[in-house]
């Protein structure tokens, strides 16, 4: 079997200007790219020396890279970019079985790529967790650990209301429920059922996996698979992570993820039977103040415990030493695990 025809995973990161990190993307995944796997990074509105210094970590390291530089015009971006790297792997790839994705300032555990295509053998689309980089986290100490406490605590909730109530989203119950860029992972028939990743400047990351489920495929949110990411507060697309985080280190007026529904809001949706998938797209009006927060836990819990008597759903595992936020983890203590602060993902 000729070298070609031995790859079946293409790994897609999109990068924008990001020469001061894409080295240790890289590096954290060279390891692992054995003759299976092809990397492809989609260079894109760049002006500095991203492409350059991923062309020489290749070479100095020895995977296979394959490098897109494209210019999107205003209002495209990290969505655009993952379908494009997506549809060359399809279009050059005639063994492809595995697609997974990160981002250009993360970097992923050592097995990230072998336990993501072990899960992708039982399931069509796996979800990691995101850590944060212990350096830069000093940035979040004003982040106020009660807010976020509050935000976990009706997260979890929630997850446990769409795992009854929601079609597909069984597998909820107990995960972390997050559907990170960062670390997403689909089989080549879940991704083309679905259309691909949507050309949006964010968000394209909890649409597919909300389309996915709304086509009946089947959706891991695994706590084994995680990547380090960074948190710095200027970021690279409109509405992401680094603006969620700004927003939330000006003060208490902030609202909580764009995936939470507030209570009212989601009893009525199951009530008139017309809850869609998960991730939630909770429209602006229904979003809840993080202030306000306390009289949704209480509304959510009563309704979930007079369902099923003296019955709440676990925090998750990852819950118990938190930084504010919907899906940024505390930061990596060792090599192969993350600390156990929860994430929050946020987009």
């Amino acid at each position: 079997m000729s070298f070609e025809r031995c790859k079946d995973t293409a790994i897609i990161i999109p990068a924008r200007n990001e020469a001061e990190r894409i080295e240790d993307c890289l590096m954290a995944l060279a390891p692992q790219c054995n003759e299976r796997v092809r990397v492809i990074l989609v260079v894109n509105n760049t002006d500095d020396d991203t492409a350059a210094l991923a062309q020489a970590a290749a070479a100095q390291q020895g995977f296979d890279l394959t490098l897109l530089n494209l210019t999107f015009p205003p209002g495209v971006g990290v969505g655009a970019a993952r379908q494009h790297g997506c549809a060359l792997a399809l279009e050059q790839m005639p063994h492809l079985r595995h697609i997974l994705t990160t981002d250009a300032d993360c970097r992923v555990s050592p097995d990230w790529v072998a336990r993501s295509i072990q899960h992708l053998q039982g399931f069509d689309a796996v979800c990691g967790r995101v850590t944060l980089n212990p350096v830069e986290a000093v940035c979040l100490a004003g982040l106020d650990p009660s807010f976020h406490d509050l935000e976990m605590a009706y997260r979890d909730l929630v997850l446990e209301f769409y795992a009854r109530h929601a079609p597909n989203c069984t597998e909820l119950r107990g995960s972390h429920g997050g559907a990170p860029g960062a670390s997403l992972g689909f089989t080549r028939d879940a991704y083309e059922a679905v259309g691909g990743f949507a050309p949006i400047p964010c968000g394209e990351d909890r649409q597919i996996i909300r389309a996915l489920r709304e086509l009946g495929k089947r959706v891991l949110h695994a706590d084994d698979i995680w990547v380090e990411a960074s948190c710095r507060l200027v970021g690279r697309a409109e509405g992401g992570m680094a603006d969620t985080l700004r927003i939330r280190l000006a003060g208490a007026g902030y609202l909580a993820d764009d995936c939470l529904p507030n209570a009212a809001y989601l009893l009525e949706q199951q009530r008139q039977g017309a809850m869609g998938c998960w991730p939630a797209q909770v429209p602006p009006s229904q979003r809840v103040p993080v202030r306000d927060l306390s009289v949704h836990i209480t509304t959510l819990a009563a309704f979930l415990q007079s369902a099923k008597g003296d019955y709440m759903p676990k925090p998750h595992p990852s819950r118990a030493r938190s930084l504010p936020g919907e899906q940024f983890c505390a930061p990596v203590t060792n090599a192969t695990e993350p600390a156990a602060f929860e994430a929050v993902e946020l987009s």
